[in-house]
């Protein structure tokens, strides 16, 4: 760990900031492994899943993760730019988010396609499900959900309190949002 690590919070608690703890048993508890070349913000609490990996790659490099940041297990993040959660994200077990495509293609005429790399925004109060994968150039509008095993790879221009679904995701509904206060099922 060459990097920063910086809690950029008006309360700092014991506790506060809890990386690879066992949550659900999907996923061995195995801790997290951690690689940060860059700088890592934390804005307040934050809570990162067993079986994690959290790989900041350059000196320039930077992921905050917002007050209230929830993980169930599984979390691969590959930080090489930018990448920022907002306060009160949730995500699900088996998540990917990358700010990189980490190699670049050219064309036939050896020039190269785009910069290969873009930060990735997950604004406040998103919902992220289980299995979805992030690419570079994301991001997600406050109060959003994502669902399960949706692809998600270009800046999504829609209202707030909307569903993302799909490969790639697309919008499928407005109007909607998970309370995680009270979103309890009952059988």
């Amino acid at each position: 760990m060459r990097g920063k690590v910086i809690i950029d919070s008006p309360v700092i608690t014991f506790g506060m900031i809890r990386l690879g703890i066992f949550i659900t048993n999907q996923y061995p508890n195995s801790g997290i492994r951690w690689h940060n070349q860059g700088t890592i913000v934390f804005k307040g609490r934050a809570a990162i899943g067993a079986n994690s990996a959290i790989t900041v790659l350059r000196e320039n490099s930077y992921l905050e993760f917002g007050d209230n940041f929830g993980n169930a297990a599984s979390l691969r993040l590959n930080c090489d730019y930018r990448i920022i959660f907002c306060k009160n994200v949730l995500i699900g077990w088996d998540v990917s988010v990358m700010d990189s495509a980490m190699h670049r293609i050219k064309d036939l005429d050896g020039n190269f396609l785009g910069k290969g790399y873009d930060e990735v925004i997950i604004e406040e109060n998103v919902w992220i499900a289980s299995q979805c994968l992030i690419l570079q150039g994301t991001r997600v509008p406050a109060y959003s959900i994502v669902a399960a095993r949706s692809l998600l790879n270009k800046h999504y221009n829609i209202p707030t309190y909307s569903l993302l679904a799909g490969i790639p995701a697309r919008l499928i509904k407005t109007g909607v949002y998970r309370d995680i206060n009270d979103d309890k099922i009952l059988i």
